[in-house]
């Protein structure tokens, strides 16, 4: 075990999990505990993805949360479901792995404000208004519409309750318009620099540039299309990386799009293989401070200031 903690913002894994059978604790997917267990500290937000599901997106929602709590109780307190910061700090300090919840793509709930106090009381802590389609909400990546009128009060509403919002897979339009009324950090769960690789997905500057005005982060998104066109290495990933520690080192975060990804970078199989990638930075001259900020502390921060 070596003595890193890791926060990381995005996995798909509950919806592997639902559909395979398979338990949290073992698994052929990107994350279990089993992987997890080579750090000294582990938090991870669990994504519930319902927009392409068998049923309706609301319907699909409560049947993956249900999977989710089916997990829970086979684990038998070796993973918590935290709702705040501290929670996850008094996990971490109890050696135990640190569970978040939030949703990707608003339709889980029907894109409605008015559920997300429900879904605040179900434990979701942070929520993207889109996925790759347009909705009530907001364009996507893909479509390009703005914020609606329901939108802003669906952010502001969320922005209120203490949920972070996550903008990864909003329009750039949209983008900007969370950003006029945001009164709280939001972040790009999992989203790369736009300047290492030209993909819709990914942020300019001058987006990760307004992130970090906000106090928000974005996190490292270790899908191969994201990185890089082909042979995606260790190297490609550090690109991307000192690209936005460039422009602001306290804002970059952790965010694998584990098990909602079918290709990773060379030498990484699952979150196991951010051991590796640590050990790649530090050998091309990145501190342990410099480490610890970007693989838990910048996440952490973000989480406390939008749950206050």
């Amino acid at each position: 075990m070596m003595e890193i903690c890791v926060f990381d913002g995005h996995c798909d894994t509950i919806l592997n999990l639902e559909r395979t059978g398979q338990s949290l604790e073992e698994n052929s997917c990107h994350v279990s505990l089993q992987r997890a267990r080579r750090f000294s500290g582990y938090a991870q937000f669990f994504a519930f993805f319902t927009a392409r599901g068998p049923v309706d997106p609301q319907t699909y929602f409560r049947r993956l949360y249900a999977c989710f709590q089916r997990q829970l109780e086979q684990l038998q307190g070796a993973l918590v479901v935290c709702r705040t910061g501290a929670e996850v700090e008094s996990a971490i300090a109890q050696k135990k792995r640190a569970a978040l919840l939030s949703i990707e793509g608003a339709e889980a709930i029907g894109c409605d404000p008015g559920r997300l106090d429900w879904a605040w009381e179900l434990g979701i802590r942070m929520v993207s208004p889109t996925w790759n389609d347009a909705n009530p909400l907001a364009g996507s990546h893909l479509t390009g519409e703005g914020l609606s009128r329901q939108g802003k009060e669906f952010v502001r509403r969320a922005q209120s309750l203490g949920m972070v919002v996550d903008v990864s897979h909003c329009s750039e339009q949209a983008f900007w318009d969370i950003c006029d009324i945001a009164e709280k950090p939001i972040v790009a769960s999992h989203s790369n620099a736009k300047a290492c690789c030209n993909h819709s997905r990914n942020l300019t500057d001058e987006q990760y540039l307004a992130l970090c005005q906000l106090g928000g982060t974005a996190g490292l998104n270790l899908y191969s299309r994201f990185l890089g066109q082909a042979d995606v290495t260790m190297e490609t990933v550090r690109q991307h990386l000192e690209h936005f520690a460039e422009l602001g080192i306290g804002h970059l975060a952790l965010g694998g799009d584990w098990d909602g990804c079918d290709s990773l970078p060379e030498g990484m199989a699952g979150i196991d293989g951010y051991e590796a990638l640590y050990e790649y930075l530090q050998q091309n001259g990145w501190d342990e401070r410099e480490l610890s900020q970007v693989y838990f502390g910048n996440l952490m921060k973000v989480v406390k200031q939008c749950n206050m």
